[in-house]
């Protein structure tokens, strides 16, 4: 008699499982990390408030992180929980609909970076005397992309004559050293964003075809070769934000690409078991 391996207690797909829903959760609590950073900069990136118009702009990152987040659940229900057979009719029509309502927010999202990037960009050298003239007049000093302390007696001596650039839209002011940092922050974020959405569509594909019975193994290698160039282009993100030291943008890159690691691992499984439960229906049947 052989006993079952185990792993603190645990059979290796339990706690893979445990693993894989540990990501989810982070993921979770990085979304609330999202919007309270946003929430906490609309005062200085919006200083006559926001309306509708500017929702998406004010709340791009969580936004994103939370229509992303609702997608991978609705991914892991289509690949993993839900068995082929349950999944059609309303609930299917369910999942699409929802699965499309976030595909919308995601653009939007997309809209709400390039916007941002946009601004981030208007930055001019500041040619109206010393910074610390400007204190009441100027609101705040651009440390990050949401991050924008108020412009005081103490720190505008940290803005040098010659290297200071003023943002009109933010009514902020960055250093020379900072608005590089700034700009890079701001691009690797689009890129990064529409390399997702890029993601989406051929994972999107991937399901489509498998829900039908045409994903070929042709098509699923091709697939997964455009997919290894687009997570590749993650990676590198990711691996920028930890060389400027953006831990935060990295943690939450990271966690990302492991949770749709999940996904694809998911994919490939089913991918794989539908020709093996299509050989014993044949067998069945003779």
């Amino acid at each position: 008699m052989t006993t079952e391996r185990r792993i603190l207690g645990l059979k290796p797909e339990t706690l893979f499982q445990v693993f894989k829903y540990s990501i989810y959760t982070l993921i979770f609590i990085n979304l609330i990390y999202f919007l309270r950073e946003e929430y906490v900069a609309l005062a200085a990136r919006f200083p006559d408030g926001i309306g509708f118009r500017h929702a998406f702009d004010a709340f791009s990152q969580s936004t994103d992180s939370f229509a992303w987040l609702v997608l991978l659940l609705i991914f892991e229900l289509q690949t993993y929980i839900i068995s082929d057979e349950k999944l059609k009719g309303v609930l299917k029509w369910t999942l699409n609909l929802m699965a499309g309502v976030c595909y919308i927010l995601i653009l939007q999202a997309l809209m709400g970076y390039i916007n941002h990037m946009e601004v981030i960009y208007s930055f001019v050298p500041h040619m109206r005397g010393a910074a610390c003239d400007a204190v009441g007049t100027v609101s705040s000093f651009a440390v990050d992309l949401y991050e924008f302390p108020e412009l005081t007696a103490e720190n505008c001596g940290l803005l040098t004559p010659g290297a200071t650039f003023f943002n009109e839209p933010l009514n902020a002011f960055t250093t020379a050293e900072l608005l590089p940092y700034l700009e890079n922050l701001a691009l690797t974020d689009v890129v990064n964003a529409g390399t997702w959405v890029l993601i989406v569509v051929v994972l999107w594909i991937d399901i489509f075809l498998q829900l039908r019975g045409e994903l070929t193994e042709k098509l699923y290698k091709w697939n997964g070769v455009l997919k290894a160039v687009l997570y590749a282009t993650l990676i590198a993100c990711c691996s920028y934000w930890a060389w400027l030291g953006d831990l935060m943008g990295f943690w939450d890159a990271l966690l990302w690409i492991v949770a749709f690691f999940f996904i694809e691992m998911n994919l490939f499984k089913w991918h794989e078991a539908v020709p093996a439960d299509a050989d014993e229906e044949e067998t069945q049947k003779t």
